[in-house]
């Protein structure tokens, strides 16, 4: 079977009540995606793992932060989100830029392949980077896992 074309990508645009350097730490640390994502996030040196068990889903990452451009990379390595590998070797991006009030995030997920996932992640993206946002301005929140 011919494997599906890596050419889809998801973006969102949104603000955070918050510096970018904290934005990257809650981007890069377990307690804090935790929060936002999944309880079952784990992160060790770069390698981060997020994982769904209700559903059996499970994602490896190698993330990395650059203070100098400002941005947060997570390069997905192996995934079964959504029962595909639609995301391995796709790449999320959250580019930060600071603002009067907090910082702007410039969400984007490069390199999907065709799948019919695609639609659900685009929202599930959506709704999970606007949960970010209501954890970092409550400073609480509960994981949906």
């Amino acid at each position: 079977m011919k494997e599906k074309i890596k050419n889809k990508e998801i973006r969102h645009s949104f603000f955070i009540d918050g510096s970018p350097a904290a934005i990257a730490d809650a981007l890069m640390q377990a307690e804090h995606i935790q929060r936002w994502w999944t309880k079952e996030a784990r992160v060790q040196d770069v390698k981060g793992v997020l994982e769904r068990r209700g559903y059996g889903w499970e994602v490896e990452l190698e993330m990395a932060h650059d203070s100098f451009t400002r941005t947060v990379v997570w390069q997905c390595r192996k995934s079964n989100m959504q029962n595909t590998n639609a995301w391995e070797g796709s790449t999320i991006t959250f580019s930060l830029t600071p603002q009067t009030a907090g910082t702007r995030v410039d969400f984007s997920q490069t390199g999907c392949r065709e799948s019919p996932c695609y639609e659900v992640c685009a929202q599930g993206w959506e709704f999970f980077v606007g949960r970010s946002q209501a954890v970092h301005r409550n400073r609480k929140g509960n994981s949906l896992s």
